[in-house]
């Protein structure tokens, strides 16, 4: 099987689903795809975005993460592994991991927002297609 894995901003509460950029979940498959996963963290973690050739489209999304606190945490972390504030309880009290806290509130998917900013740049929005197929 494998561990899967989520990147996950634990300052503002919101996380990356692998897949929903076309990538598979373990940690080598979306680590080293070209137009997925690790293009979107870019993004939300670029600075000065729009200063130069090559930027993104114009977008709010755009370093929406920088200065933020970034963890690629996996479903087998104990609780506490990321060195997360304290852990949202489980219904009997046990703690659960960061990569499950993210399966409730306060913590938002915001995959979908951040693809849809990135098919805004024409070229990205080509190779990804090309990339999908």
């Amino acid at each position: 099987m494998g561990q899967y894995y989520r990147v996950i901003n634990t300052t503002k509460k919101e996380f990356l689903e692998p897949d929903t950029f076309g990538d598979g979940s373990k940690l080598g498959e979306f680590g080293m795809s070209s137009y997925g996963t690790m293009t979107a963290l870019a993004g939300l973690l670029a600075n000065s975005n729009g200063r130069g050739g090559g930027d993104y489209q114009d977008n709010a999304m755009w370093g929406r993460w920088a200065n933020d606190n970034i963890v690629i945490a996996g479903d087998y972390a104990e609780a506490g592994d990321a060195g997360e504030e304290a852990p949202l309880p489980v219904p009997t009290g046990d703690e659960i991991n960061l990569y499950d806290q993210c399966d409730n509130l306060p913590f938002v998917d915001i995959s979908k927002s951040v693809l849809a900013a990135l098919n805004e740049d024409n070229f990205f929005k080509k190779e990804f297609k090309k990339a999908t197929k």
